[in-house]
């Protein structure tokens, strides 16, 4: 950053070499690099907007083939491949037991045993609740 801060100055002077000292530079460096981190949320936008880049992108990503895509993609999911690879085990598993208890019939007598239980519960508690009152 203070090189390309002497050549920024540099350019401001005319070429002619009337430079502060190098703990100048240094300082000022540090200084802007301290406080950019405060000022991103105010720069990407304008990035974005000055470079075109969700356009370019869109364009870009549209022209792919889904080969080129998945090879995009595939370095972001790599590391947390395992964890996909699991989770989707696991939700297929449990879509799997939905299913066989649907086709079965057993999920059905499950929920009415249950809707039955909670009625029972609802009005005995119900009953409960008038007879403390």
């Amino acid at each position: 950053f203070t090189r390309n801060l002497k050549k920024f100055a540099y350019g401001l002077s005319g070429g002619l070499m009337c430079l502060p000292g190098a703990s100048l530079f240094k300082s000022v460096a540090s200084k802007a690099i301290e406080k950019l981190p405060n000022h991103l949320h105010a720069l990407h936008p304008y990035v974005d907007k000055t470079l075109g880049l969700q356009q370019t992108l869109r364009t870009q990503m549209e022209l792919m083939t889904s080969e080129k895509f998945e090879r995009v993609l595939h370095p972001i999911f790599e590391e947390d491949e395992l964890t996909l690879i699991i989770a989707g085990g696991f939700l297929g598993f449990v879509a799997g037991l939905i299913q066989q208890g649907i086709e079965t019939g057993y999920l059905a007598k499950w929920f009415t045993k249950k809707r039955e239980a909670f009625r029972r519960w609802r009005t005995d508690g119900s009953r409960a609740a008038t007879t403390d009152s």
